[in-house]
């Protein structure tokens, strides 16, 4: 009995000290200063005069793109601070606008999440994952990120794909080493396209092709993914040629039908061509499905709107069009049937894949209109 009872004291004792360490884990200290993360290098803002502090669409866009695309405009997607700092803590403190941008086919981690990312000193200071915001408790304003390792290191923080943000703060301990690091000047590579270039599916914010694609080649992004509503009206090719893009990685299929890519792709390349007579451009085509094997077998046909925007491709290619790749579909999620979960929306492994193959194409470009310059 005695054994019995020295046995139930330990188990209250270390269970009330697993409480405890949950209870304090995220009680903020004292001592923590915080920052407005747009003032800590934000990255990946296409426009300043935006109706949401994370917006990424000007107002002046408001009755020129559809009230689909601005309404999913009001998400931080692709968004990034950059700092240097020898802290060993790191937190953050968010607010989210009242009504949730509740879709399904976002991870809690990626819809909401803050996600951290660290300069590896050893591999060529590549951006490593490090943490993201819990995904538990999700609708708590403030977090521990990360306890880091007390040395001066170069962080990168992705901001949630698609919440929409009222406000966000970098908390570091007083007296620790900041410095932030401005955003990049060179030109970035501007994203447009559907809820996959939205970042649906990806399991945190630093997981969406995109950023994965930016990390690869060292080059800023600006993401314009707008969930069910990319469909290349003429009226957003004049928006995107706002922006001087490195590159245009055009990704709308998704989103379109026969009758959609008939009467806008042409038009739309065409415009933001005579807006941007130099920038390139990479169009991509709709994915595989990943039960192609199953129903057509090795010798899968694409959707007849794929054939008709190579088509279009091809027709502008003939005429003279130098500065601008294509991408099939045909194995954009590979070969393997594992790289989606719902036959059209990437998980982290399609994600991959997408970044596998837009990253040669994007490079080429790249160092085309760098020779070129």
């Amino acid at each position: 009995m005695k054994y019995m009872k020295g046995i139930l004291v330990a188990a209250f004792s270390t269970f009330a000290a697993i409480v405890a360490f949950g209870a304090d884990e995220n009680a903020v200290p004292p001592n923590i200063e915080w920052r407005d993360m747009r003032s800590v290098g934000l990255e990946g803002k296409g426009w300043q005069d935006t109706s949401q502090p994370y917006g990424r669409m000007p107002s002046s866009a408001k009755g020129k793109a559809t009230n689909a695309v601005m309404g999913n405009a009001v998400s931080s997607t692709g968004m990034c601070i950059n700092f240097e700092t020898d802290a060993r803590e790191i937190w953050v403190k968010r607010k989210f606008r009242q009504e949730k941008l509740g879709e399904s086919n976002f991870n809690i981690c990626a819809h909401s999440g803050f996600d951290l990312y660290c300069a590896d000193k050893n591999d060529g200071g590549k951006f490593k994952w490090l943490a993201a915001t819990s995904h538990r408790d999700s609708n708590k304003e403030v977090y521990k990120l990360f306890g880091a390792n007390g040395r001066k290191n170069v962080y990168r923080i992705y901001l949630p794909l698609r919440n929409c943000l009222v406000s966000a703060e970098l908390g570091i301990p007083k007296g620790a080493y900041f410095k932030v690091i401005p955003a990049r000047k060179e030109k970035p590579l501007v994203f447009y396209g559907t809820s996959i270039v939205h970042g649906a599916y990806a399991s945190h914010a630093g997981l969406s092709h995109p950023s994965i694609i930016g990390r690869r080649l060292d080059k800023p992004v600006i993401n314009l993914g707008f969930s069910g509503s990319a469909k290349m009206e003429i009226e957003m090719a004049d928006i995107l040629a706002e922006l001087d893009a490195a590159v245009y990685i055009i990704d709308c299929q998704p989103n379109m039908d026969e009758k959609l890519v008939e009467s806008n792709c042409e038009k739309f390349l065409r415009r933001l061509r005579q807006l941007r007579p130099d920038t390139p451009i990479l169009l991509v085509e709709h994915p595989n499905s990943a039960r192609d094997w199953y129903w057509k077998g090795k010798n899968a046909k694409r959707p007849k709107k794929c054939y008709m925007q190579r088509d279009i491709y091809k027709k502008l290619c003939d005429e003279g069009e130098k500065n601008m790749l294509y991408l099939k579909g045909d194995t954009l999620y590979g070969t393997h049937g594992e790289s989606s979960i719902d036959d059209i929306h990437p998980g982290d492994l399609g994600m991959m894949e997408l970044a596998d193959q837009m990253t040669p194409l994007i490079g080429e470009l790249l160092k085309k209109n760098s020779a070129g310059s």
